[in-house]
């Protein structure tokens, strides 16, 4: 993880903080289970997070997976049969870079951009997944970094629509 040395200290706290809960967390709405990961390594797997103040922390995966890890096994509108996901939560990633309660801009590899509302993160779990079926999540399967919602919730929520589901996640910022 690189980050410049004035706010590497209050990134890291929260983040230190949460990795306790998935042990003792039970299951969460909308699917989520908490898990355990073994480490690994995905070399193109990356994530530019930009806080609030504008100090930028970019993340390798095994670097993401320091945040409380997480398992949901769930369809997507591109996946009909189910697949398990495993990362860890959007909100997670927010907490520990400032951004909670915030509105975000999240841009793809291929430049795709879309925004994520706040009520949207608060109300619902997404997932930032890392893995797909014990392996790393790959480009072929719209990885290496993809937001991942439960089908059920994605189904029944007013507030999620197919662009909440990001895949070749880049970059996340402040909206705005």
């Amino acid at each position: 993880m690189q980050t410049s040395p004035e706010v590497a200290m209050p990134r890291i706290l929260p983040a230190l903080a949460l990795v306790g809960a998935v042990f003792a967390a039970p299951a969460l709405a909308g699917g989520l289970e908490p898990v355990a990961l073994a480490p690994l390594t995905h070399p193109d797997a990356q994530l530019q997070v930009i806080g609030p103040d504008g100090g930028e922390t970019v993340y390798a995966q095994s670097d993401l997976e320091q945040l409380p890890t997480y398992s949901l096994t769930t369809a997507t509108p591109w996946r009909e049969v189910p697949a398990t996901f495993e990362g860890v939560r959007l909100r997670d990633v927010l907490a520990a870079n400032g951004l909670e309660g915030q509105s975000i801009a999240v841009t793809a590899e291929n430049d795709y951009t879309t925004v994520l509302s706040a009520e949207l993160i608060e109300t619902v779990d997404i997932l930032v997944a890392t893995r797909v079926d014990g392996r790393a999540h790959t480009r072929r399967a719209r990885g290496p970094i993809q937001f991942v919602i439960d089908q059920e919730v994605f189904e029944t929520s007013d507030l999620t629509d197919e662009a909440n589901y990001v895949w070749m996640v880049a970059r996340i910022e402040p909206e705005g």
